[in-house]
């Protein structure tokens, strides 16, 4: 054997092992000089739509690979280069692919090989990224962030046709109860549920989000008068009511709704949404199950809430253990339990005998307690 071919011999099999590595690779692989097709594996073959290599092999790389640049003629100094383009196959149908472009030499001249991996998948992968970033994995609705920009958005398109954009934030109300008694997989339940009515309840210009717990935001847009906003609170609060099944147990919900508008009660996003906050907690505090406006003197009366329930939490704080005990029977509403806990005697026995016990009692704290058990009643605590 020369020199020339024992230097030949070493090439020839490390071409021969590539080739072989090449066809077993499950990852489609194509080889393009003179921008035709010179080699293809099983994998490439069964993407192309072919049966056989033969039915690829020598036939012009263009009809298979629609690339941004149309440019596949690689010297073997280039640099690789990853792009997405379309698969044509043969029965000429399309497959969005991501394609890397790396230069070779096959059979003495320089060459393409050609890396395709379908995205179809990577692509409903990114989609479903992009869904969790922008919703709420539970009920699916946009999550507070999305709500945000959605409201942006609509406030803009509001000024720039003179018209109104209101906000409705819903609160679920006694929620928690839900969960403390029946447990968090019944509660995720309920508001899966809550989730779907309120998305059957509102115009298909409209949009619905998660922002908080059991709190939703809506936004209603092109509205001209207060009434537009009023007829969407009363059916959706409306359709709220209906029994809800969660595993077995049936649960009849309210939800309390505070309505303010953009650019009648404010200027911007973030006074708009702390309206909406204002007016919703004044729907609870009147009784819930309703939906209020925001008016300016809500201000004031909140924060005139907020006083009394500090100063009912501080007076909290100072209760004794047995005061605690007895405050947690009131608050539940069974006073005369509580008093027969405190004295000692029958619930029944203090039914018959209530006015002559209170009486006797006037020097104790349980009249300040049952006073207390009523403020906290009073502020939906």
């Amino acid at each position: 054997m020369s020199g020339k071919d024992v230097k030949k011999g070493p090439l020839a099999d490390a071409e021969a092992r590539y080739r072989d590595l090449v066809l077993a690779c499950d990852q489609a692989i194509v080889i393009a000089a003179a921008s035709t097709v010179v080699f293809a594996n099983d994998a490439a073959v069964g993407l192309l739509g072919a049966t056989q290599a033969a039915q690829v092999v020598g036939r012009p790389v263009a009809e298979f690979f629609a690339l941004p640049s149309g440019n596949l003629e690689w010297r073997s100094g280039d640099a690789a280069n990853y792009v997405d383009a379309k698969v044509r196959r043969l029965d000429e149908s399309d497959v969005a692919a991501g394609i890397a472009l790396l230069p070779c030499r096959y059979d003495g001249q320089d060459a393409v090989q050609i890396l395709v991996r379908d995205i179809v998948e990577r692509r409903k992968l990114e989609g479903r990224v992009q869904f969790l970033v922008q919703h709420d994995i539970l009920t699916e609705l946009p999550n507070r962030t999305e709500f945000r920009d959605r409201l942006r958005g609509a406030i803009a398109r509001a000024q720039r046709n003179a018209r109104q954009v209101a906000v409705m934030l819903i609160n679920i109300d006694r929620f928690k109860a839900i969960n403390t008694k029946h447990g968090a997989e019944t509660g995720d339940m309920v508001l899966r549920e809550v989730a779907l009515r309120l998305k059957s309840s509102i115009r298909q210009a409209d949009s619905v989000a998660r922002v908080a717990g059991d709190e939703f935001g809506l936004i209603l847009e092109a509205i001209d008068q207060r009434e537009q906003a009023a007829v969407v609170a009363n059916r959706v609060l409306g359709n709220l009511k209906a029994p809800i099944d969660a595993g077995g147990v049936k649960f009849e919900i309210t939800g309390s709704a505070g309505i303010a508008a953009f650019p009648s009660d404010a200027g911007d996003l973030d006074t708009v949404l702390r309206m909406a906050d204002v007016a919703m907690y004044a729907a609870k505090e009147g009784g819930r199950g309703t939906f209020r406006f925001y008016f300016p003197e809500l201000e004031a009366m909140t924060r005139r809430d907020e006083m009394r329930r500090e100063q009912i939490a501080q007076r909290m704080a100072k209760l004794t253990e047995r005061e605690r005990e007895v405050m947690d029977v009131l608050v539940a509403g069974n006073s005369n339990k509580a008093i027969a806990y405190l004295l000692g005697a029958s619930p029944r026995t203090i039914e018959n005998h209530r006015a002559k016990v209170m009486e006797k009692m006037q020097a104790d704290s349980l009249p300040d307690l049952v006073r207390m058990a009523l403020d906290l009643q009073q502020a939906g605590k």
